[in-house]
């Protein structure tokens, strides 16, 4: 799963990139904001098998990573930004996606559908692939209006070590937030 975490990755970017028609993708800034939490889950939604929770796992530490790194207080109830994420799997022919962590109202089956619409039936790879993708966004928590919006997209590596992963999944994730920390 986590492979397939790091396969959806890849394909959100690069459909996200090829599909700008209809999603908002604001490229507001950390300026002016001194704190971040992660949305919060439905306590009622099912918690995965353990492989899918360990991506989580990865996931929201390399967030937490990148606003502690810019010196952004992390986790706090009463935070000025709420951060969502959604995570996509591609392979020919399907799309799947993981919003557990992505919240309500903000389009998480139309960035899907682009993503598969770009990904698998545009798509031009010959061959079987697996790609993993992640759409970060960035609440204002005060207005909730959207602030930040990017991804990265990368194929999965099939067999990779927890390390690997989470090197992986760390990266992915500085890639998508880095221009909001500009």
């Amino acid at each position: 799963m986590l492979t397939v975490r790091l396969a959806i990755l890849s394909g959100l970017a690069m459909l996200l990139a090829a599909c700008s028609t209809g999603i908002d993708m604001p490229k507001g800034t950390s300026r002016g904001y001194s704190s971040a939490r992660l949305i919060q889950r439905s306590p009622k939604a099912a918690t995965g098998d353990p492989t899918e929770r360990e991506v989580h796992g990865m996931v929201q530490e390399a967030i937490k990573k990148q606003f502690q790194a810019r010196s952004l207080g992390y986790g706090q109830t009463n935070a000025d930004l709420l951060v969502a994420y959604l995570v996509l799997y591609q392979e020919p022919g399907m799309t799947a996606q993981y919003d557990d962590y992505f919240g309500y109202g903000r389009d998480a089956n139309k960035i899907t559908d682009q993503a598969h619409q770009k990904g698998t039936v545009e798509g031009k790879r010959p061959e079987y692939f697996e790609r993993g993708g992640i759409l970060i966004d960035v609440i204002d928590a005060r207005t909730n209006k959207l602030v930040y919006r990017n991804y990265a997209v990368d194929d999965v590596v099939r067999g990779a070590s927890a390390a690997t992963r989470a090197g992986r999944i760390d990266a992915a994730v500085g890639q998508a937030l880095g221009a909001f920390f500009q």
